[in-house]
């Protein structure tokens, strides 16, 4: 019978993995593909639902006529026989694979197969017939052994009786060289084929091995190059909350060229190229706000875009801005105050560059240009001396006290000048007035007054000095009257009309001077409010114009007041 008979116990299974240990105990896995991915995750061709196994665990692949294992990173690593698994693995049958808590057996029932004693091969030709004395030893056994205790499906091997005739057989003949030469060849090709396999072995070996190396090294790279374009994006980002915005630039162009698809980079590219010139005019005006330069600092806001991110900082600006311009101008009106007409006009300049609706600044500009203009302007041509006149020796004589001989001068010319008759008219309205002087009421007295300095001119007379005293003294009980009662206005006007006709009467140039004082404080009273209550501030505003005299700066600034308010 031929060799190829195999027994009935010989293993009929294919190659599998058995699970021995772990939530998956008593599963088999057979393995009819290429390669097994085994792991946690629900995607592999082997999956173990056992925590402690990676998502993508270890590889099991057919390599050549057998099947090897590989880690593939996995977190608790893999133990091959309860060694580490470092390299990819030839695996033999029996062999122990650990991933975490769970146990995996490869079985492989070829070579199983390979690893069970084979069963002797029968001769190859028929053995010649022994001769008595080498058959009576043989028979002996033959008859001792009982039929019960041969194997059923097996027949007595005809093994020692022929190796018996071949060793007779070579005692009597030498060996055949053919057989020689060809057992001979028979080794040589077998070492060759041997050679041949150990170096195509150590050739995938070495491939695997380099493959598995630049992998390795691919995923490096690809995990570096990772961390690099992240760590590029992040710094990006920091940038921008911290507001600086060229730098933020110059990380996003190296993200650029490291990764020029990511997903979020050219939204951030234009933002910060929008938002570089709006935070370089937005530097520019903090500067010029720190060196007061209010309308460079307005100009530099202006340029910033609407839609900008900095919209923060901008409303820091802008109050600030504001709150610069209010000091400014009071530090113009106080420059006003002190006849620094220049300064004021520079600074109310700035401010209204910045801020034109800016009220303050607008009317101290406004009085600084106007007193400007009046410092500026050219002087008046010289007046040629006037020729005397023939009612000019008349009014002379009137301002000596001569009253009849001005009038007879006056009365000489009237028929030649109108000027000479008007004089005569005006001296005979002053006769009559001045007769009656001590029975005259200040009605009366105002007009004695004025005739006179209509008569002179506004220098007055001798004549009029004892009306003037009267009326100086009526006009200050007046006025002692109306500031009794509150009336600033009309307590001043009284004053001043009593020193215009007795410019030394004392108590109407003490009136005067509190009127001048308190002309002050109600000015600033009445400017307090002038926003808040413009209705309120307007009278005491004219009290203020009535309470100073045309050339005092207080009665200027109220009189533009007024005419700002009744607008």
């Amino acid at each position: 019978m031929r060799a190829s008979a195999a027994p009935d116990t010989l293993p009929l299974s294919g190659t599998k993995l058995v699970c021995s240990a772990g939530p998956c105990e008593g599963q088999e896995f057979a393995l009819e593909d290429g390669e097994y991915v085994v792991g946690r995750s629900n995607d592999n061709p082997i999956c173990i639902p056992d925590t402690s196994v990676s998502r993508k665990h270890v590889l099991i692949r057919r390599l050549g006529g057998g099947w090897t294992a590989n880690d593939l990173g996995s977190g608790n690593g893999t133990l091959l026989n309860g060694e580490p698994l470092t390299d990819e693995t030839p695996l033999s049958s029996g062999s122990v694979l650990t991933l975490g808590d769970t146990e995996l057996t490869f079985n492989d029932a070829s070579n199983a197969t390979m690893m069970m004693p084979m069963p002797p091969a029968p001769s190859s030709r028929p053995a010649r017939r022994p001769t008595a004395a080498a058959a009576a030893p043989a028979a002996a056994p033959a008859e001792e052994e009982e039929p019960g205790d041969a194997i059923a499906p097996r027949r007595p091997a005809p093994s020692r009786p022929e190796s018996r005739v071949r060793a007779s057989r070579g005692r009597t003949a030498g060996p055949d060289p053919e057989a020689q030469k060809r057992k001979k060849r028979l080794l040589l090709i077998s070492a060759g084929v041997f050679v041949v396999l150990v170096g195509l072995l150590v050739a995938i070996k070495v491939k695997q091995q380099q493959d598995a190396d630049a992998w390795r090294a691919e995923a490096l790279a690809a995990q570096e190059q990772r961390e690099q374009v992240e760590g590029l994006f992040q710094d990006a980002k920091n940038l921008i909350r911290d507001g600086k915005w060229a730098d933020a630039k110059t990380r996003l162009l190296e993200l650029q060229e490291a990764q020029p698809d990511h997903p979020q980079l050219q939204d951030y590219l234009t933002r910060v190229e929008k938002e570089i010139p709006n935070q370089a005019a937005i530097d520019a005006a903090k500067t010029a706000l720190e060196k007061d330069q209010l309308g460079t600092a307005a100009t530099s806001l202006a340029k910033v875009s609407k839609d900008t991110q900095l919209f923060e900082s901008m409303g820091t600006l802008r109050r600030t801005l504001q709150d610069k311009a209010d000091k400014r101008a009071r530090e113009a009106l106080s420059m006003l105050e002190q006849k620094q007409i220049d300064q004021a006009k520079a600074i109310t300049d700035d401010i209204l560059v910045a801020i034109p609706t800016h009220r303050d600044a607008k009317v101290i500009n406004e009085q600084a240009a106007r007193l400007i203009g009046i410092r500026d302007a050219p002087p008046p041509p010289p007046v040629a001396p006037p020729t005397v006149k023939p009612w000019d020796q008349a009014v002379e004589r009137f301002r000596d006290g001569d009253l009849n001989g001005a009038m007879a001068m006056a009365n000489a010319c009237a028929g030649r000048s109108p000027q000479c008759k008007t004089l005569m008219t005006s001296l005979t309205d002053f006769g009559n007035l001045y007769k009656k002087v001590e029975e005259l009421d200040v009605k009366g007295l105002s007009r004695l007054m004025d005739l006179d300095k209509k008569i002179t001119n506004g220098r007055s007379s001798k004549l009029i000095g004892n009306a003037g005293k009267r009326a100086a003294n009526l006009f200050y009980k007046m006025a002692s009257s109306a500031k009794v009662a509150g009336q600033w206005g009309r307590a001043m006007e009284n004053a001043q009309r009593a020193l215009q006709a007795d410019p030394g009467h004392v108590g109407a140039s003490a009136i005067v001077t509190e009127m001048r004082g308190k002309a002050k404080d109600v000015y600033w009273g009445a400017y307090a409010i002038k926003d808040s209550s413009p209705e309120d501030a307007l009278p005491k505003f004219r009290d203020v114009v009535n309470m100073t005299p045309p050339d005092d700066e207080l009665h200027q600034k109220a009189k533009v007041w007024v005419e700002k308010l009744q607008r």
